[in-house]
């Protein structure tokens, strides 16, 4: 599968929200089961393109098929952390895509001088939790039966890097 990696643009609104919707819709792998309103989805991605956040898509053709972010705290105290979101579309899974997009995403937090990369995932998803820690991230802590959905609890693996 031929696929590109490059930083959101605001045209990028539509694909970017489609994409989340598909990979929410799983209630398997994000916090989220519904996407922010558009408006809402529009703020925060402007946001990033004008602060110059590590926020990037995966794209076939011109459809957008993944996205990841690094976005920094807004508290002045953990300024200098960022928290990863990621998803990628269940077609397009098992591609190198998730790998292309995180490996983006965290050159850019880097180079924008952040210092503590952080990230939660379910105790479920082997595949995240492996790409992670091919990354870097370490385990943390567990959160035991921090999610409930559709009446089945699930833990949450905490994971982190920095460089201080």
């Amino acid at each position: 599968m031929n696929f590109r990696v490059r930083q959101i643009e605001l045209d990028d609104l539509a694909g970017f929200r489609e994409a989340l919707t598909r990979v929410a819709a799983e209630r398997k792998y994000l916090l989220t089961v519904e996407p922010p309103s558009l408006e809402n989805m529009e703020a925060y991605v402007r946001h990033n393109i004008e602060q110059n956040h590590a926020q990037y898509v995966a794209l076939v053709e011109q459809r957008i098929v993944g996205w990841a972010d690094l976005i920094p705290h807004a508290r002045e105290t953990v300024r200098h952390v960022a928290r990863l979101g990621m998803g990628v579309l269940p077609e397009c899974r098992g591609q190198g895509i998730g790998n292309q997009l995180l490996e983006r995403a965290m050159a850019h937090a880097w180079e924008q001088g952040l210092k503590r990369l952080e990230l939660e995932v379910f105790s479920t998803n082997e595949v995240a939790l492996n790409l992670y820690r091919k990354h870097g991230y370490q385990v943390e802590g567990v959160k035991r039966f921090a999610r409930c959905i559709d009446g089945e609890y699930q833990d949450i693996v905490v994971m982190g890097q920095y460089r201080i």
